[in-house]
């Protein structure tokens, strides 16, 4: 089991929702406002009286926060439970959390990640693929031909796991001795119950995260969340195929670009979709060959939020 630190868990107090609490447990934005200004080491132990006297906030906030920390035993067993599966959890003050995630999505960051597999993976220089459920053989060969030139290189494949394009390239890194970094939208739990995918996770070349409860089952308000990690995390991410302002790729890519969560490339090849020339309109950067995937890796990453920025074959697994 990981050694977890008391700040951590302390965090993980206020944000996880493994155990029923009597107040809702802290959102991210909640969150970082709150250590903006307090310390989660500095809370422990505190009445709500003194930490609004403390800090300045709101009785009503701060009576949660009490209750909330207040939890440790229960939630302790929960956590313990599920690091027995072999599961994780990183929040905001382990050193392993991925340091690009804040840099890049400031307070829209996920201040908890749980995982499985190997973690190191999300703070590599990796490679985001994203696109269209509802794909042809050319969007397929696109997405896998990426996957190829990552797992070349060393980079992993960042993907979202979802039919289509996400998968498709998750699995040609795979099938090469590649590393993936799969950020879910759908249960993690369920996810890693397919045999292929415990398998990859147990080569060291799957790294499964999600910043919802383990269990939480698909929504398009979890694909959104997801949809951005992705795009912070990787060095750089391809949008093989989009629809034209309609649909998750086209929501999450748009969003990319006006808020600067990532260097967003948008596939102008055969298998591109009706928005991909769209993307690069709005300041998508353009790819029309495959001789342009090596620009994705050495091109000079731009500024995010004001943050310095650090720089066998296998089964298939969906």
């Amino acid at each position: 089991m990981r050694a977890v630190t008391d700040a951590s868990f302390l965090s993980q107090s206020l944000l996880s929702r493994l155990t029923p609490a009597n107040v809702q447990p802290l959102s991210s934005r909640e969150y970082w406002t709150l250590t903006s200004i307090a310390p989660v080491d500095e809370l422990d132990g505190l009445t709500a009286e003194e930490i609004g006297a403390r800090f300045g906030v709101k009785r009503d906030f701060a009576e949660r926060v009490r209750v909330l920390l207040g939890r440790g035993r229960a939630l302790a067993l929960a956590v313990e439970e599920l690091e027995h599966k072999g599961f994780w959890i990183l929040t905001a003050d382990d050193e392993r959390y991925p340091a690009r995630l804040r840099e890049r999505l400031g307070d829209a960051a996920p201040a908890m990640l749980y995982g499985v597999g190997e973690g190191a993976l999300l703070s590599a220089d990796g490679v985001g693929v994203v696109g269209s459920r509802d794909i042809g053989p050319d969007s397929a060969e696109v997405a896998a031909q990426i996957a190829r030139f990552a797992a070349d290189r060393g980079a992993p494949v960042i993907s979202g796991g979802a039919r289509g394009v996400d998968r498709k390239a998750m699995n040609a890194a795979l099938e090469v001795d590649g590393t993936v970094v799969g950020v879910l939208a759908d249960s993690l739990l369920r996810t890693v119950g397919e045999p292929s995918v415990r398998r990859a996770v147990a080569s060291g070349r799957l790294c499964l995260v999600t910043p919802y409860s383990p269990s939480s089952p698909f929504s398009a308000g979890n694909a959104m969340g997801r949809n951005k990690i992705i795009y912070a995390l990787a060095r750089g991410t391809v949008v093989v195929r989009s629809d034209l302002d309609s649909g998750g790729t086209w929501a999450g890519a748009v969003e990319a670009i006006s808020k600067k969560y990532g260097d967003v490339w948008s596939w102008l090849g055969a298998g591109a979709g009706p928005g991909n020339e769209a993307l690069v309109q709005r300041g998508a950067r353009a790819l029309a060959d495959v001789d342009g995937f090596d620009t994705i890796l050495s091109a000079e990453l731009v500024a995010h939020h004001g943050g310095t920025i650090r720089e066998a074959a296998t089964d298939t697994l969906f």
